[in-house]
């Protein structure tokens, strides 16, 4: 992988892939959502699902997860807004565009992250206009 699927310039193994693949903490929520895009697009759902608290953990089913990720194919992310609100909370508004069963989905979601422990964690998120096909 040239580089990583995130949308950064860099190559996987320095960017999302220090996070997911070595267990380094992210730093930032941005940095925490941008890994866990990659993760999706490299498959890596126990990270996912590490990287969740409350009831986005409660919510997430992996073996659904797995079985959709069969049928799509990542193409883009764009970050919109990144913002740290207190220093236990701060915002995201994204971007992702797939293609599913093919058709072209694009999914706009403002996330929430917690920081928690010497981590930051997805908690929840508010779609902006859930998986709305674009053909």
């Amino acid at each position: 992988m040239n580089h990583c699927p995130c949308g950064y310039t860099k190559p996987y193994s320095e960017c999302c892939g220090q996070y997911i693949e070595k267990g380094r903490a992210a730093p930032t929520p941005e940095a925490l959502m941008r890994s866990r895009y990659s993760a999706f697009v490299v498959g890596n759902l126990e990270y996912l699902n590490q990287t969740m608290k409350g009831k986005a953990a409660e919510e997430f089913d992996m073996e659904e997860t797995k079985r959709w990720l069969t049928n799509v194919t990542w193409l883009s992310l764009t970050v919109t807004s990144a913002k740290i609100k207190t220093p236990k909370l701060g915002f995201v508004i994204f971007e992702a565009r797939y293609q599913a069963n093919g058709q072209l989905h694009v999914m706009r979601e403002k996330s929430e992250f917690h920081f928690d422990e010497g981590h930051w964690y997805y908690v929840a998120g508010k779609a902006l206009n859930p998986h709305i096909g674009t053909k």
